[in-house]
C-alpha cells in the first residue's frame, strides 16, 4: 500500500509526496521544494509545530500515513559538512574515513575496502535497516539518501550469495490464525465473556473462572425444573440475584446493599429464625455507639463446616455477572475529561445525600474492638474524632483515623460525603506516637469493654435503627 505525505509550503499550498519506508524526510523536502521552486537548504519541515530531523527514514520517523507537515524557513542556511563513516568487516576489522554526503557508497567501499573487495562475490553495505545490494546500487545510492548528514556513522559489508538475496533478515512475518473451534455453541454468551475477561486479568469475582467450573455448573445445574420449584423460585427471588442478607449494613466497601421493604425484612427474620429473640445490643454512648470484638466474632466462625466453603451454583452465577459488568464497563466507559470527572464526583455525591439521611462507621482498633456509631453525611470528620476521644482511656493522646487499602490519613475538615465514607465505611484508629499502638495496650475504657455487643447485635443495630426511621419519615 503506498503511503503519502502533504507538505504545506510557505506560500500557502500544498503539495502530496508519495513516500516509501526507506525515504528520508530530507527527500521528501528536496521533492516538495523542487516541484515549487524553494531552496531545500534554506527550509525545514515540522510536525505539530515541532522540528522533524530530516536524517530519519519514514519507517523510523513515528509519522502517520498521510500526514500533514509544514515547511517553514530556518534561521540559517544548512551547510554540507564531511562526515565520518566507519565499515565493519566479516572478520570484525572496521575500517573509518571522511567523506561528503554527497558521495556515493560505493566510493566510500572503494577508498576503505578496497582490498578485501576483490574476495567478495556480491557485496552488501548494510546500514540501520537498510541493504545496498551490489555494485550497481552502490553507485546509485549517496550518503544523503540513507539519512547521513552530519556526525558518525557505522555500516557492515558483508558477502552474500546471489541465491541468499532473496532471503532479508529481520522480517516480520504475522503468524497465522487459527481457525475457531465451535466447540462451546452450547455455552452461554454470559459465561464466554467473564471467562475472557478473568483470561485477561481485569476480573473482578475474587478467583479465576475456568472452563472446567463452567462445565461443573453445568452438571451440577438441574436441566429442567419441576412447575412447583419454578413457581416458588419464581415467587421468592430472581433468577439471577443472590440471597438477600439477614441485616443491611450498606454498599460500602466489601458490603453489598439490598433495599427490602419492612414487612419483607420482617418476614425473613421470621422464616429464618422462627422463635428466636433479637440479639442483645448494649448501646454504651450517643449516636447508637456499640462496640464489639473481631477475635470474638471469629471464634464463632470456627465451627463452621467445610462444605460451606464450597462454590455452589449460585456462587458461580454471582461471579459471572460480576465478570460479565466489570468486563462491559470497561470497555464502555467513555473517555472524560478532569472537569467531567469532576462533574460526575458531584453528581453522585448528591445522589448518596438525596438517598442516604445517615452514614454508618465503624472505626476499628489495633486491639481488633470495632466502635460503631451513626453520623450525618454532612458532618466532618472532626466529629467523629470528638465521638471517638469520649471512649479513649488516653483521651489526651493525640491520634488520627485513616482508611486502608492504602492508607490515607483522613484530614479533620472534610465531610464524610467528601471522603467517600456514606452509607458506611470502615476507619482505623492510630496514635500519633507509635509506641502506643501496640496490641498489649489499653486504648479504650475499662467500663465500655465490660458492655460488648455481638457482631450480629451490632447489623440489628443498625437495621433496627433504619427501619425506625423509615417508619417515622414514611408516617
Amino acid at each position: 500500500m503506498d503511503k503519502k505525505v502533504t507538505v504545506l509550503l510557505p506560500n500557502g499550498r500544498r503539495q502530496n509526496v508519495n513516500v516509501k519506508p526507506d525515504m528520508t524526510l530530507l527527500e521528501v523536502l528536496e521533492t516538495a521544494s523542487a516541484k515549487h521552486g524553494f531552496d531545500s537548504d534554506e527550509h525545514c519541515l515540522k510536525f505539530h509545530n515541532k522540528d522533524v530531523s530530516l536524517a530519519q527514514q519514514f519507517r523510523f520517523s513515528g509519522l502517520p500515513n498521510n500526514c500533514v507537515l509544514e515547511m517553514e524557513p530556518t534561521e540559517k542556511r544548512r551547510t554540507v559538512a564531511n562526515v565520518i563513516v566507519c565499515i565493519q568487516l566479516n572478520d570484525g576489522t572496521r575500517e573509518q574515513g571522511e567523506f561528503l554526503p554527497s558521495s556515493t557508497v560505493w566510493h566510500v567501499v572503494q577508498e576503505l575496502c578496497m582490498t578485501q573487495l576483490e574476495a567478495y562475490e556480491s557485496p552488501v553495505i548494510i546500514y540501520m535497516r537498510s541493504e545496498v545490494i551490489g555494485v550497481e546500487q552502490m553507485k546509485n545510492t549517496t550518503l544523503k539518501s540513507l539519512g547521513i548528514l552530519e556526525g558518525r556513522a557505522m555500516m557492515r559489508l558483508i558477502d552474500k550469495k546471489p541465491e541468499d538475496l532473496k532471503r532479508q533478515a529481520n522480517v516480520y512475518k504475522p503468524a497465522e490464525v487459527k481457525p475457531k473451534v465451535e466447540n462451546d455453541d452450547d455455552q452461554p454468551s454470559t459465561s464466554r465473556s467473564a471467562i475472557g475477561a478473568a483470561g485477561s486479568g481485569g476480573g473482578g469475582g475474587g478467583f479465576a473462572l475456568t472452563s472446567e467450573m463452567v462445565k461443573s455448573l453445568k452438571r451440577t445445574a438441574p436441566e429442567k425444573n419441576s412447575a412447583k420449584e419454578a413457581a416458588n423460585a419464581g415467587a421468592t427471588t430472581p433468577k439471577d440475584e443472590p440471597a438477600k442478607p439477614k441485616y443491611d449494613w450498606g454498599s460500602g466497601s466489601g458490603y453489598l446493599l439490598h433495599h427490602q421493604s419492612q414487612e419483607d425484612q420482617f418476614e425473613d427474620n421470621a422464616d429464618e429464625n422462627p422463635g428466636k429473640a433479637p440479639p442483645v445490643v448494649n448501646v454504651i454512648g450517643p449516636r447508637n455507639a456499640v462496640l464489639f470484638s473481631l477475635d470474638a466474632a471469629n471464634r464463632n466462625n470456627d465451627d463452621l463446616p467445610d462444605s460451606f466453603f464450597d462454590l455452589t451454583v449460585n456462587d458461580l452465577k454471582m461471579v459471572l455477572r460480576d465478570l460479565k459488568r466489570t468486563a462491559s464497563g470497561n470497555e464502555d466507559a467513555p473517555l472524560l475529561t478532569s472537569n467531567l470527572r469532576e462533574l460526575e464526583r458531584q453528581k453522585a455525591m448528591l445522589a448518596k445525600l438525596n438517598q442516604y439521611k445517615d452514614c454508618v462507621l465503624r472505626i476499628q482498633f489495633p486491639n481488633r474492638y470495632v466502635l460503631q456509631g451513626i453520623f450525618k453525611p454532612h458532618e466532618p470528620v472532626s466529629r467523629v474524632e470528638d465521638f471517638v476521644r469520649a471512649f479513649l482511656a488516653n483521651p489526651g493522646e493525640q491520634f488520627h483515623l485513616f482508611t486502608i487499602p492504602p492508607k490515607k490519613v483522613l484530614p479533620s475538615n472534610e465531610t464524610l460525603l467528601e471522603l467517600n465514607c456514606v452509607p458506611n465505611a470502615m476507619l482505623h484508629f492510630s496514635f500519633v506516637e507509635e509506641r502506643l499502638n501496640t496490641e498489649s495496650n489499653r486504648f479504650l475504657q475499662e467500663k465500655f469493654m465490660e458492655q460488648l455487643t455481638s457482631e450480629e447485635g451490632a447489623l440489628f443495630a443498625v437495621q433496627k435503627y433504619r427501619l425506625t426511621k423509615a417508619s417515622v419519615s414514611s408516617s
